[in-house]
Formats: structure tokens, C-alpha cells, sequence
């Protein structure tokens, strides 16, 4: 980060400006501030030294505390943010700025790794330098508080945002004579569910996911290097994109959903106590389902023989991406829980 002759806001990611753009738009519309963003790219390294580049980020955003004091650290990684918390904690620092954590998700791991990890959450996101926790969903609020014994009122919530694409742009037309089911994404997913479903009928199911220990067979094709808009590509000229998620109880799969909206390609997804809650009002820019082979299997035919059906589905979820679900949307209402810190 550069020195600044006085202290500024700051917006910490680790994917790229083109994100940051719309979404500083609207912060700084509504804060009337100005900010800077600080790019720590780390959204395609993994393992060991992902987590290593959470830690240096934030030794260096601490040893550069004076550029902010005063001000608002915004963590939209949200590793950034518990990490500057533990070592501030750790170190008894000086409290300088605010610090808020966007897009926080915990998931109960197991063994002696789960106890550490959810000792070392809880030890950051308890303590004193932690202003505001972002939430995706509404009710996850709740079962945080729960889990760490926080006061609820540490928690907001705000829709998740997406980058806004030209559709047109992916168009594939040999793509999409083949009619395919497509899913995509690594957290919370239950491919299993999917892969049992679908590979005992005749539709052709496309899955990209680089974590999934399957190899493509049938009517299943597995990539696992299908990313950026590549993957766009084939979201576009899917029939339908199916989002099955593990944990009914955590929020995952907004994204996913945000851009098949963003496609004009309609949703299937299972019942979740937040998102199907918060994103998707059934019938109208998604099918929710319970997670049963029987119910997905009917949405399917739905959507491959109701043409009305799925004509506005289409149609809706483009209108509700464009109005509620950009980037410089998302940045509104962040900027709206900013200013009631």
C-alpha cells in the first residue's frame, strides 16, 4: 500500500479491480468519503500459502495502522479481516481504526484442526477490534451468535453483488444444442446428490469443480479447469444451472446464482435457510426444491417442457440481477451499514 499525506478508508480484496470499480462507486456515494482499494491478489493460490498471504497481509496492514486511523478498514476477503483482528488482539494494540469483515462464512470443521480453526475465529472476531460482520443471509445472524456468543448486533446483513456481463458475449451455439444441466462452485455443494440423480436418466449434466474426486463418465462430464468466463461460457448455454447444496443451514451458492441471473439461464436450487430465503422467490427468478431426487427430477421437466415458465424465469432473474445485484448495488447497502457504525 502507498503512504497517503492523511488517513483514507480502504476496501482490502484479493481478486481484481474490476470488482472494486462499482462496488467503490457505491460505497462512496453513500459515505460521502473517499476510499482507496488495496489488491492483494490470492483468489487462485491455495493450500498452505493462501493462508500464509492472509497472515502478511495483515502484519503489513497493521504496521500501516497511521494510514488509517480514523478511518474504515473494509476486509472484503474476510481472512483479511480475522487475521488483523487476532494479531491486534494478540499484541494488545492500540485500537486505530474500524474494521469491518464482509462475506463471513464459518463452517464446524472436525477433529483437532476444527477446534483450533474455530477457536482462532472466535478469538478474532470476538474481540474489541472488530466492528461490523457482514452477512450474506439473514438468518445466519442467529446461529452465529449461537456458535460464538456474540451480541447479534455485531452482525448486519447486506445482498451479495456480482459483476455485470453482456451475456450476448458468451453466446456458443454448438454449446447449446446439447441441452445440458450445469452446476459450479466449491463450497457447501452436494455433487453426490447430483451425479446420483441425473446419471440414472438422459439428461447430460456438466459439473466444473476443481475439489471434486469424481472423473467425468455417461452422461456426467466433470471439468476441473473451467474458471472466469470460460465457465460463463458454459453457464450461458446451459439449459437450466442446478445449485444442490450440503448444509441447508450456510449460506453458499449466492454467486452462482447471481450470474446465472446475470446470463438470462434459470435456477434450480435446494432448499437453504438463507439463501432460498434472501435470493430467490420460487416460480419467479428460480424453482426451490427440497433436496429429493423426485422434486429435482420434476423441476427438470418443468423447465425443458413449460416454455412460459421458463421464459420468465429467464427474463426475471435478469430484471432482478439488473436492479438489486450489482456490484455498485451491493456497494450502496454496504455503504448504508457503514454509516450506522
Amino acid at each position: 500500500m502507498k503512504k497517503s499525506s492523511a488517513p483514507q478508508n480502504v476496501l482490502i480484496i484479493d481478486s481484481d479491480y474490476d470488482e472494486a470499480s462499482g462496488f467503490i462507486k457505491g460505497v462512496q456515494e453513500i459515505t460521502q468519503e473517499k476510499w482507496k482499494v488495496a489488491l492483494y491478489e490470492n483468489n487462485t493460490i491455495y493450500g498452505i500459502g493462501r493462508y500464509i498471504k492472509f497472515f502478511t497481509v495483515a502484519l503489513k496492514t497493521i504496521l500501516s495502522a497511521s494510514e488509517y486511523e480514523g478511518k474504515t478498514v473494509l476486509c472484503w476477503q474476510q481472512f483479511y479481516g480475522i487475521a488483523i483482528a487476532f494479531f491486534c488482539r494478540l499484541f494488545h494494540l492500540k485500537k486505530k481504526y474500524r474494521l469491518v469483515i464482509m462475506t463471513f462464512i464459518y463452517k464446524q470443521k472436525r477433529g483437532l484442526p476444527g477446534k483450533i480453526f474455530y477457536h482462532f475465529v472466535k478469538y478474532a472476531i470476538t474481540s474489541q477490534y472488530v466492528d461490523k460482520i457482514i452477512l450474506t443471509t439473514q438468518s445466519e445472524s442467529l446461529m452465529y451468535k449461537n456458535i460464538f456468543g456474540m451480541d447479534e448486533q455485531r452482525f448486519s446483513f447486506a445482498k451479495c453483488g456480482a459483476i455485470q456481463y453482456e451475456a450476448e458475449q458468451f453466446d456458443d451455439n454448438e454449446l447449446k444444442k446439447r441441452n445440458y444441466l450445469f452446476s459450479t462452485g466449491r463450497s457447501n455443494r452436494d455433487y453426490e446428490f447430483l451425479i446420483r440423480t441425473i446419471e440414472k436418466t438422459e439428461y447430460q449434466l456438466v459439473l466444473a469443480c476443481d475439489m471434486l474426486n469424481e472423473e467425468s463418465h455417461n452422461n456426467i462430464e466433470v471439468r476441473k479447469n473451467t474458471f472466469g468466463k470460460e465457465m460463463l461460457r458454459y453457464m450461458r448455454n446451459a439449459k437450466v444451472v442446478v445449485i444442490a447444496l450440503d448444509d441447508d443451514t450456510i449460506a453458499a451458492g449466492q454467486l452462482v446464482l447471481l450470474h446465472a441471473m446475470n446470463m438470462g439461464v434459470p435456477v434450480i436450487i435446494t432448499r437453504s435457510h438463507g439463501v432460498t430465503d434472501d435470493y430467490v422467490i420460487d416460480h419467479y427468478n428460480g424453482l426451490i426444491i427440497d433436496k429429493t431426487e423426485e422434486a429435482l427430477l420434476t423441476a427438470l421437466d418443468q423447465i425443458f417442457n413449460d416454455k412460459v415458465l421458463y421464459s420468465c424465469l429467464c427474463e426475471n432473474g435478469k430484471k432482478e440481477f439488473e436492479d438489486n445485484y450489482t456490484y455498485y448495488a451491493m456497494g450502496k447497502n454496504i455503504g448504508d451499514i457503514l454509516n450506522s457504525i
